[in-house]
């Protein structure tokens, strides 16, 4: 990396130590996002850190810049570097993980290598804290909500199948299901949100503003602690983003780190009600009888 590069970083880094509330806000903004800030304008950038465009342009002055364009594409430059060599080190590309016309035994080393990165990405990064605490939200609420969109909808099916047989009901509904089912949530309500972009924009995630506001715990499951969803959650599990929106060419990363973060809810529900929850499930399979195939029954 260039000097200029390398000093966009290193005043970023500096600034989550020792300025004031908003420099400090977007400090932690870029350095939490990296990279993905490449795909947000100067005014998403503003909205997610609470700050104005000139704040923005502010901290571009201090770190040494004629204004925002600069800096950010220097700091741009400096994340994906530091980017690079964090996946290079873990020898796994979680955008390009193999090529095309890669044998079966590449694309199946590739996938291993990045089901192991997302592994490690997650120890290092969920909060065990968070994690208690989102599960306690989960197992004492009255009714428990799950939203996601595409492939997280289904993720929260798996997830709400593995409550069920704890004895806990949690309803996953399609986007355009999810208003009157919500609207019925009120505190001491939880709802679990997954967004790997944390853009509450669209439904069903767009009901999270109108959940918080009836004090229902929101539980976001998001790749960073600085985007739209995780400033509303009341706990948030997050993981560091690698992929890039245009360069990637599948969703490997963010779906392996997806359903782990799923599987450890799931567990630390299980941890707070160990036998009770045996029991009930053993309970729910026998009576479930042959509704079910026997190598579920087995389980």
């Amino acid at each position: 990396m260039e000097h200029n590069e390398t000093k966009a970083m290193a005043f970023a880094q500096e600034a989550t130590l020792g300025q004031p509330g908003s420099i400090k806000n977007v400090a932690e903004y870029l350095l939490a996002e990296g990279s993905g800030i490449g795909s947000q304008t100067m005014a998403q950038i503003a909205a997610h850190t609470y700050v104005s465009k000139p704040t923005l342009v502010r901290f571009a002055k201090m770190a040494g810049y004629a204004g925002w364009t600069a800096y950010r594409h220097d700091f741009l430059v400096a994340a994906r570097e530091a980017e690079r060599e964090r996946t290079r080190l873990a020898k796994v590309d979680v955008n390009r993980p193999f090529e095309g016309g890669s044998s079966g035994k590449q694309v199946a080393e590739a996938l291993a290598r990045i089901q192991h990165f997302a592994a490690d990405e997650i120890k290092r990064s969920v909060n065990p804290n968070e994690l208690e605490q989102s599960a306690r939200s989960i197992m004492d609420a009255q009714n428990v909500l799950f939203l996601g969109v595409m492939h997280n909808r289904y993720r929260g099916k798996i997830f709400s199948l593995d409550l069920a047989l704890m004895g806990v009901r949690c309803q996953v509904p399609a986007p355009d299901e999810a208003n009157p089912l919500a609207a019925r949530l009120n505190e001491g309500d939880c709802v679990v949100v997954v967004s790997y972009s944390g853009d509450i924009r669209h439904q069903p995630l767009d009901l999270v503003p109108h959940l918080r506001k009836r004090n229902v715990t929101v539980v976001a499951i998001t790749n960073s602690r600085q985007n739209s969803l995780s400033s509303l959650a009341s706990h948030t599990l997050s993981f560091d983003a690698h992929e890039h929106l245009h360069e990637k060419i599948g969703t490997f990363y963010s779906g392996a780190c997806t359903s782990i973060v799923l599987d450890l809810l799931q567990a630390s529900c299980l941890a707070l009600s160990y036998e009770p929850s045996i029991v009930k499930r053993q309970q729910i399979l026998k009576e479930a009888g042959d509704h079910i195939p026997r190598d579920f029954s087995r389980l």
